[in-house]
């Protein structure tokens, strides 16, 4: 169950980048005019993407931390290995959509047309 919750939170993340995305068009279009390159607006997106990636995976890694000390307390018995094993798997899974997403923008910067002139 956690790790459909996992995906389903992922790609929820995804499918609002990709709108916000396309909603962004104009302003790429307007920065692109002001001499602005890919290079320096992926930057800005990327740091954009670990914002919009990172806290919820840290918040997740936060919570599943204090999880498995109360489950020690709990069971008496050491979960640390299997909770590491989760928390990397839970993280490979985050970095996978922030990774299709500053694809998805990249793609979106590569294809921006301003007056028939397009920039690829």
């Amino acid at each position: 169950m956690g790790l459909a919750f996992l995906a389903s939170t992922g790609s929820i993340l995804y499918f609002k980048q990709m709108s916000e995305a396309e909603q962004e068009k104009q302003s790429f279009r307007t920065l692109r005019q002001l001499g602005f390159d890919e290079k320096m607006i992926m930057k800005g997106i990327l740091r954009k993407q670990l914002l919009v990636f990172l806290l919820p995976l840290f918040i997740g890694i936060l919570h599943s931390i204090y999880a498995v000390k109360a489950s020690y307390f709990i069971t008496l018995a050491d979960d640390t290995i299997p909770a590491m094993i989760a928390m990397g798997a839970y993280a490979a899974i985050y970095f996978m959509f922030a990774f299709f997403t500053l694809g998805y923008y990249k793609k979106s910067l590569k294809t921006l047309c301003y007056n028939n002139y397009c920039w690829r």
